[in-house]
């Protein structure tokens, strides 16, 4: 029978890509459900009756394909006022909604990495998004599920029981207040690494990062650090080897949920935010702007809510602050103590007076709360939910973790418009799927080989603006490479990938495998999934053992190629 026009477009981008027909579709679904998510209120009610007669389409946003990975760096040139040139558009593949039934899915595709290929643009159709439903979710294994991906990297079957044990008002607390937890276990895995503490290089920040994320009973501390970096962002690439990039980590450990005032002003002291944005050779006689503007556009206030003479002004205050043996110190004679008029307001500032200035203003509650919601939940938060979390911040002195427990208690976050509403960071997917299956690793080469080609270099964004963000994490070249890491994980070897998948359905007396689908749906997609598509994977399983159903006829290879296909699924790519 003759394929029609589109049925044969689509086949040949997925030819292009060197992609299965089936891994072209669960990506482009991943990334089309980003902004509205359709899901059956009766699957996440009640996941474990897979009830799913009438499953909703999904459905793409029109939006414009954004062009060139390559963005221009932000940050000029040590000495010099920085310019900020035209933003380059970033490329992302446009997902498709396709006229014909989903192809078979094939797993563990022959996928050659693409990390510097240009991405392939596929037009789009025009479709119409349905509304997202704003109810709430009220399974109580799902709601704990979605709360220990957001506000951690994901949790282990065993984790989850107990957490449910605890309850989701004491787990919320239990993540809060996380320095009344033991975190020393991780500890003594980064000291058994061995590395050098006067090397510091890229690769190790990066290996004990992700060792961090893996394995710390500190998840929310964690995710927090994550997000700091992601903001208050310096860069490797000009920050260089020695303590400075490993010092800033801590000192977003030690500062996770500070008040933001602080936060902001030991940023501003911070060597590696220093030599990034030049302030280390703010001088009297000739003010370097780059940290000044940062510290309103970016960290504070946002792009319109300020003036070039205000970026003046800022910068003049926090000349002298420079670094002396590699720690901040202050040279008296560089700073310049005349009069300055900094947003309205005129006195002798200094470096702090300037952080307190712009604290005051009410477009920072705003600025800030909607960055933490964003990150927890979902983009574009609704006026009186940022209005509320702003009187919260106002209120409690600029407290972050006050606006966190309000998020992760609201209703908002726990409703479907929330719920797998997010593309996996290339970090939340590496770390959520190791911590998730129990893997043991040393997470060697973990960020070169998995995290930076899908997009995201720790400690080494790409300019001042930090790393993308939604769907900007998905474009023909990240996608090949999130599906070699699925790929590498459901093959599994003793180095990287320690973990025995078959022991562990025995331990949990599972005897045949449609229990083992159920399993794995269960740990790794909340077994929020529509009876066709778990028919799909029971189907799937039986074919491989041949008709023998017991678990006895499972091994590691079929277990993984189920694994693969379970983790390229769409709801798999979103957190």
């Amino acid at each position: 029978m003759a394929l029609d026009k589109d049925r044969r477009a689509f086949l040949r981008t997925a030819a292009k890509l060197g992609l299965s027909a089936g891994a072209l579709v669960i990506f482009e679904q991943a990334c089309s459900q980003v902004d509205s998510p359709s899901r059956s209120s009766s699957v996440l009610a009640t996941p474990q009756s897979r009830v799913n007669p009438t499953p909703q389409p999904r459905v793409t946003p029109t939006a414009q394909p954004r062009v060139t990975p390559t963005r221009q760096p932000r940050v000029t040139p040590t000495r010099q006022p920085r310019v900020t040139p035209t933003a380059q558009p970033r490329v992302t593949s446009t997902p498709v909604a396709y006229p014909t039934a989903t192809p078979r899915i094939v797993p563990d595709p022959v996928v050659e990495s693409t990390a510097t290929a240009e991405p392939t643009v596929i037009s789009t159709p025009h479709v119409t998004t349905p509304a997202p439903d704003d109810s709430s979710i009220t399974d109580q294994r799902v709601r704990m599920g979605h709360l220990l991906r957001r506000a951690g990297f994901g949790a282990s079957r065993q984790e989850i029981d107990r957490f449910l044990d605890m309850g989701e008002e004491k787990t919320v607390s239990f993540l809060l207040e996380y320095d009344q937890v033991d975190d020393s276990d991780v500890d003594m895995r980064l000291a058994a690494l061995n590395l050098d503490p006067l090397d510091h290089s890229l690769k190790d920040l990066q290996r004990m990062a992700l060792i961090r994320m893996i394995y710390t009973q500190r998840p929310l501390q964690e995710k927090m650090v994550l997000f700091w970096h992601g903001l208050l962002t310096s860069g490797y690439k000009k920050v260089g080897r020695g303590p400075y990039m490993l010092n800033q980590d801590e000192l977003f450990r030690r500062h996770a949920l500070s008040p933001y005032d602080g936060l902001l002003k030991a940023v501003a002291k911070d060597p590696a935010m220093m030599i990034w944005l030049d302030s280390r050779v703010n001088k009297k006689n000739k003010p370097n702007e780059n940290f000044a503007r940062e510290l309103m556009e970016l960290f504070s206030m946002g792009v319109g809510t300020f003036t070039e003479f205000d970026v003046k002004e800022a910068a003049r205050s926090f000349t002298g602050w420079s670094l002396r043996k590699k720690e901040f110190f202050f040279e008296e004679n560089q700073h310049d103590f005349g009069q300055k008029t900094f947003l309205g307001i005129t006195g002798n500032h200094d470096g702090t007076d300037i952080v307190d200035i712009v604290m005051g203003q009410p477009i920072t509650s705003q600025f800030i709360s909607g960055k933490l919601f964003e990150f927890f939940a979902y983009e574009n938060p609704e006026q009186e939910v940022l209005a509320e979390l702003a009187s919260t911040f106002n209120a409690t002195g600029y407290s972050i973790k006050a606006v966190v427990e309000k998020i992760l208690t609201s209703d908002e976050f726990y409703s479907k418009k929330a719920y797998r509403a997010k593309i996996k960071s290339p970090a939340e997917l590496v770390a959520g799927t190791v911590r998730t299956l129990g893997i043991e690793t040393h997470a060697n080469n973990f960020g070169s080989n998995y995290v930076t080609p899908m997009g995201q270099e720790l400690f080494n964004p790409f300019d001042v603006s930090g790393w993308p963000e939604g769907g900007e994490w998905i474009n023909s070249s990240t996608l090949l490479n999130r599906l070699n890491f699925v790929n590498a994980v459901s093959k599994g070897n003793k180095r990287a990938f320690d973990y025995d998948l078959v022991t562990s359905l025995k331990s949990n007396n599972i005897k045949s495998t449609e229990e083992a689908v159920d399993y794995l749906l269960d740990l790794c997609l909340d077994s929020v999934v529509p009876d066709q598509e778990r028919a799909v994977f029971v189907g799937y399983l039986n074919g491989l053992v041949g008709g023998d159903n017991s678990v006895n006829a499972l091994n590691k290879s079929r277990l993984g190629s189920l694994m693969y296909l379970v983790m390229s699924s769409p709801d798999y790519q979103l957190g």
